[in-house]
């Protein structure tokens, strides 16, 4: 690098040297040191915090070297290569056999040993003698010795939810796939990357936070041209740089302007400085280049500004495209990309159904291209040497200069069309599944050579980033994915020729058929990449390199599952993977693996899916090394690999397997609902984030609800205890009033009054209704009469302010009733005007009611005193008392088949599945259990819950608890509830939270339907 005369400014903390040493040391080489970036700086060298310096000049795209490369000069070598050292001489010769390889592993020096210059040499050589000899005590001894300086045993079974997209690397050594969260968005998605040589995954990053892509959105991954870093499209609408060898979770830097519900499309940068993305305030491009060298870059529209300023684009348009677009068109691009030198960004802008330039060093627009107004229309597509650009429109196929934008060549278009897929030489393959047919054009001389009668797979360029056609490298042959799945081999001479079929990795999950796309990065080595799955094939044999079918669940329990918690979690990447579709296994980076014993295949399927990763970039096989394998967590953890392991998996120590079947499920019901009230307990112990409102409002609200269906069952020293135990909160006070009030209405005195012990003194000031009508109605029970009149007459002026609000007036109809002032409540309730909308305060009453026996004033609520529906008129809230379907849901419970048919009459609804149940109930009363069907149901259902993917199993989860509940299989739902979700670490909450679904299950057995209980 020829550095003299230049200006350089030093950016950062350095670690092997101080800035006076390297600026001491650049002087001598006839280099101007300046102390920040300007126009005339030519480089930057950036040590560690440098983001404040180094940015400005990033987004200008001043080149930016780090410490290696500032050391590299200052010894006078090129940066990016290494320092001189001494060479590896433990490469065995083709010549030698077992005995002399090993020889020469033993009297190596292995200190010489550079995994990037090295290792593959070392592999290619056992590979041959292996081949010959099998494997021997060399490639033991060699497999040993890079154990010990750090390689780490990989399985590839890491992604919770579905692949958004991948992207090879520049050099097409490295494929990185990038996943979503899958249902547990808290985990976050997992950034992947293979060695395309051995087809055997060599890194992972697990929780990158939202997950990476999004569904049906592609380019979500991009390289630097270096490959040493790669940004990525995350949390939806963020973009992130990220090492992809390294082990950080968070990025290097980030940008973020816009909280989208989609991602907006990102190019990156060739130098991996600085990113294209969507921001801005320019009325012509609505996005903007940012710095991502280090630190973070946000701003309008929706953040404040924070890091670098980011560069906008202006007008004006070209004068030939003004007359199209007019002077502030507000265009966005999306599927864009940097081109190579650094001085274009291409890409389309669906919305204007256009094909852009831009110019970065200019700022501006250099031309904009007309596309065919059909979103399902193959998008444009620029040629592999970024010369040429072809797309769609009125009809015809265009090829245009992508400098100038101008056409150089029209042919005839093809309407089905949906990939346009350059090869090497400017060769272009019209991909049209609709015809059936595949045109092969060579674009540089404009002419259309034949076409391919073969019916390709549909593909969707805009959101997934494997299509279903792939050149090779030297495009000379090509791979099509076939309508059925398959894979097709053609030679592209002269005279077409089909040379093969392989099998595809199309996957039916649920019930849905996932489709895959083809890479062709060697010569040797075609990749089927889908969204559950990436193989590796040879296209000329169609050999299976490697197979990483993602996403089975076999129906046995996960072998580190204890005390209803995978220990597999604790770790940055999971250890456990699923070695096939019906069995568990365990592989620890220390080399421990616990595989289930005696498949004839264990090694070659363990081989299979596992290697050693050398410097997270190179594949070592898995069967040259010495071997742990146990058959079960509780024998590893006494001879694991390392102290590590054997520590987290002391607590199977002296336990039976936990890898066996999980037997016949549901289990025997013999939990109760103490058992239930025990465990909803204990979930509020996992809201532990602080400052968060909703968890706070839940765990009050969850212990009255506990005490509530304690003093419902008479078990009035539980209400007391669990009453007492309610944290300070605002709600607190008229929670209290409402146990108490339950527990002296059902003459339980002491329990009451313990409860709320200062019912006769100075209440603190209560501004809320219904509180007002519990604290009424608990002086009442606790024979304070005059503060009963007091808080009633309070609660009854607000709810003759608006008579129309139920939630203020059923509260205090319930008090009243509770307290035995029926009449009372009568004329309340008789007061109101309308009814009350939605389930929790209408259904609420209604249980409260039929507990009560009061089904005639249920008959008159929903008979005399609703409009019914008029299916000729659009539907109207507050008309008809219980219209919720809960409310159905109890009339059902509590065996009222009369009132369920006529609020079906009112509401004009179906009973056919409730009816027969509520007719059994008021025949038989209240089942005790659940029936022979409802069990053989639930088992059916939980089969089909077995076989789906840990990450996407809570919502079924917690559909299937509740669905046990209905059902009163309290066991059951005990055993459903460890695989429903955790607590959000924001602090939120959702309906699939174990938590939530753990309430849910509970007042569905407790009052036959979920609702609070009052």
């Amino acid at each position: 690098m020829i550095i003299k005369g230049g200006q350089i400014v030093l950016a950062g903390r350095f670690v092997r040297l101080s800035k006076d040493e390297a600026k001491r040391g650049l002087e001598a080489l006839g280099v101007k040191v300046t102390a920040s970036v300007s126009a005339k700086t030519d480089l930057v060298f950036a040590g560690a915090k440098s983001g404040a310096k180094a940015g400005p000049a990033a987004v200008r795209g001043i080149p930016i070297l780090d410490e290696d490369a500032l050391a590299a000069v200052l010894d006078g070598r090129e940066p990016g290569t290494p320092p001189q050292s001494p060479p590896f001489t433990g490469v065995p010769d083709e010549r030698m056999g077992p005995d002399e390889a090993l020889d020469t592993l033993k009297n190596a020096d292995w200190s010489a040993f550079c995994p990037q210059r090295d290792t593959v040499p070392l592999r290619d050589a056992l590979q041959a003698l292996e081949r010959v000899h099998g494997v021997t005590g060399a490639h033991r001894l060699a497999t040993a010795r890079l154990r010990d300086a750090g390689a780490l045993l990989r399985h590839s079974d890491v992604h919770h939810g579905e692949l958004n997209g991948h992207a090879l690397s520049p050099d097409g050594r490295h494929l990185a796939v990038g996943s979503g969260t899958g249902d547990d968005s808290d985990r976050g998605g997992v950034l992947q990357v293979f060695e395309v040589a051995t087809g055997r995954c060599v890194h992972a990053i697990d929780g990158i936070m939202g997950g990476i892509g999004f569904p049906d959105y592609a380019r979500s991954l991009q390289w630097s041209a270096d490959g040493t870093r790669i940004a990525l499209e995350y949390n939806t609408n963020a973009t992130g740089v990220w090492d992809p060898f390294g082990t950080a979770r968070e990025p290097i830097a980030d940008a973020f302007f816009l909280a989208s519900g989609r991602p907006l499309g990102m190019a990156f940068a060739p130098e991996g400085r600085r990113a294209f993305v969507y921001g801005g305030e320019s009325d012509v491009l609505r996005n903007v280049i940012v710095a991502m060298h280090e630190g973070s870059v946000a701003g309008p529209p929706d953040s404040h500004p924070e890091g670098t300023a980011p560069i906008e684009f202006s007008g004006p348009l070209p004068d030939e495209s003004r007359r199209t677009w007019g002077d502030e068109p507000e265009l966005i691009l999306s599927r864009a990309f940097w081109s190579r030198d650094g001085s274009r960004v291409y890409g389309e802008s669906t919305d204007e159904y256009a094909a852009l330039s831009l110019d970065v060093e200019k700022r501006r627009i250099s031309w904009i291209l007309g596309l065919e107004e059909d979103q399902d229309a193959a998008p444009p597509e620029w040629s592999l040497d970024e010369r040429l650009l072809a797309h769609q429109r009125d009809g015809k196929l265009v090829i245009a200069d992508a400098l100038t934008g101008e056409t150089t060549a029209e042919l005839p278009g093809r309407p089905g069309a949906d990939v346009l897929c350059w090869g090497p030489g400017g060769r272009l393959a019209v991909v049209d599944p609709e015809a059936g047919t595949v045109g092969i054009v060579d674009a540089a001389a404009g002419e259309h050579r034949y076409d391919l009668n073969v019916r390709a797979a549909t593909s969707n360029p805009r959101g997934w980033d494997a299509r279903s056609w792939a050149w090779s490298p030297n495009g000379e042959r090509a791979a099509c994915v076939t309508a059925e799945g398959r894979i097709e081999i053609w030679s592209l001479g002269e005279r077409p020729e089909r040379l093969g079929v392989l099998d595809g990795v199309r996957r039916t999950v649920g019930q849905w058929d996932h489709g895959f796309g083809l890479e062709w990065p060697a010569d040797d080595v075609l990749i089927a990449i889908g969204s559950h799955a990436v193989r590796f094939l040879r296209p000329e044999s169609g050999e299976i390199v490697a197979d990483h079918p993602f996403h089975h669940a076999p129906a046995a329990r996960r072998p580190l599952f204890f005390t209803g918690r995978d220990l597999g979690d604790r770790f940055p990447l999971n250890p456990t993977f699923a070695l096939d579709e019906d069995t568990w296994a365990v592989a620890f980076e220390d080399g421990t693996v616990i595989a289930r014993p005696g498949r004839d295949d264990e090694l070659a399927e363990l081989d299979g899916r596992l290697c050693w990763s050398i410097a997270r970039r190179f594949a070592w096989p898995y069967r040259w090394g010495e071997r742990k394998i146990f058959p079960d967590p509780a024998r590893a953890g006494v001879g694991a690999a390392s102290p590590e392991t054997e520590r987290l998996l002391e607590p199977f120590r002296g336990r039976d397997s936990t890898a066996e079947a999980t037997g016949t499920w549901p289990p025997p019901d013999t939990a109760t609902v103490a058992d239930l009230i025990t465990v909803v307990r204990g979930t509020l112990v996992d809201l532990t984030v602080q400052d968060s409102v909703v968890r706070g409002d839940w765990t009050v609200d969850t212990l009255q609800q506990l005490a509530m269906i304690h003093a419902r069952r008479g078990e009035a020293a539980e209400a007391r205890e669990l009453a007492l135990a309610m944290p300070e909160h605002r709600r607190r006070l008229g929670h209290l009033a409402r146990i108490a009030l339950a527990l002296g209405a059902a003459g339980f005195d002491a329990e009451a009054a313990a409860v709320l012990p200062y019912a006769g003194g100075d209440l603190a000031d209560v501004s809320d209704a219904a509180d007002m009508a519990a604290l009424a109605g608990a002086c009442a029970v606790l024979g304070q009469d005059r503060r009963s009149q007091q808080w009633f007459a309070s609660a009854r002026e607000a709810a003759d302010a608006h008579r129309s609000n139920w939630e203020v007036r059923l509260p205090l109809v319930w008090a009243l009733t509770e307290c035995g002032r029926e009449r009372e409540a009568r004329a309340v309730l008789d007061e109101g005007v309308g009814t009350p909308v939605g389930r929790y305060h209408g259904t609420p009453w209604l249980v409260c009611l039929l507990r009560r026996g009061e089904t005639e004033l249920v008959r008159q609520l929903i008979g005399e005193r609703s409009e019914p529906k008029d299916p000729e008129k659009p539907h109207v809230n507050g008309v008809r008392w219980f219209d919720d379907w809960t409310a159905a849901r109890a009339l059902t419970a509590y065996g009222q088949p009369d009132l369920l048919q006529l609020r079906a009459e009112i509401n004009w609804v179906s009973v056919r599945h409730d009816l027969p149940t509520a007719e059994r109930i008021a025949a038989e009363g209240r089942p005790t259990r659940p029936t022979d069907d409802q069990v053989t149901d639930l088992a059916a259902q939980h089969a089909t819950l077995a076989k789906l993917p840990k990450a996407t199993k809570r919502r079924e989860s917690a559909q299937l608890a509740r669905i046990a509940a209905e059902c009163g299989h309290i066991s059951a739902v005990l055993d459903l509830l460890p695989g429903t979700g955790d607590p959000d670490k924001y602090g939120g909450l959702d309906s699939n939270a174990r938590t939530w679904v753990a309430l849910s299950a509970l007042r569905t057995i407790a009052i036959g339907v979920d609702v609070d209980v009052w």
